[in-house]
């Protein structure tokens, strides 16, 4: 559950970056109706993991390897981090022991495609050691499925973990868009990790915590 008005204070951020950030990359003018109408955006709202599976079903996204943090205290840890902060509605690339590629942050909000495609394990890459997959891992678990810890692809050369929110609708293609990337590299073996960042009903939040976010 969301203890305090700073955690509340972060995740409203999070959403008028996220929505900043969308509406930057539309067309000037009536931009913000095109963009409403065209992707279906929507004010945040409590999800469950049946409305995530329905919306991607819709929208002809992955739900193979959907994971959601396991309570509000998992994901306000997260966000404390600038640095998971930083990538939130992006992509973020770990190593084989873990540890987090640096990625250009100067670029292009979607950018990353190319890069994901030509990963290769014997490359040299700039690397950091604030935020590690480990640290992510261990407060996610699965929207269906499997857990992390069964899964097959443990020893990837790379993890890409993506995270997404059903509020900025059908514009989540431009994260999900990555997959044909890993699809497309011939080099490494990739395991991705979409992580849904949408306020859950399991947190049990009340009604003045979710108007404070909305």
């Amino acid at each position: 559950m969301i203890s305090n008005r700073t955690d509340m204070d972060t995740f409203t951020c999070i959403v008028k970056i996220a929505v900043m950030v969308i509406l930057f990359s539309a067309s000037f003018g009536c931009g913000k109706t095109i963009m409403h109408l065209k992707y279906g955006l929507t004010q945040p709202k409590a999800e469950t993991p049946a409305t995530l599976l329905l919306f991607l079903e819709k929208h002809h996204f992955p739900t193979d390897n959907q994971y959601m943090f396991a309570d509000s205290g998992s994901f306000f840890g997260a966000v404390r981090s600038p640095l998971f902060l930083k990538h939130m509605l992006n992509h973020m690339i770990f190593d084989r022991e873990g540890t987090m590629l640096v990625r250009d942050t100067t670029q292009c909000q979607w950018s990353g495609f190319d890069k994901i495609k030509f990963l290769n394990p014997d490359s040299a890459y700039e690397k950091c050691n604030e935020l590690k997959l480990d640290s992510v891992i261990q407060h996610i678990h699965p929207v269906i499925g499997n857990s992390l810890k069964d899964d097959s692809e443990m020893e990837a050369d790379f993890t890409i973990v993506v995270t997404w929110a059903k509020f900025i609708g059908a514009y989540n293609y431009r994260l999900f868009n990555l997959e044909d990337a890993v699809k497309q590299n011939n080099s490494a073996s990739i395991r991705l990790i979409w992580l849904n960042v949408d306020m859950q009903e399991s947190w049990k939040l009340t009604r003045e915590q979710k108007m404070a976010i909305k």
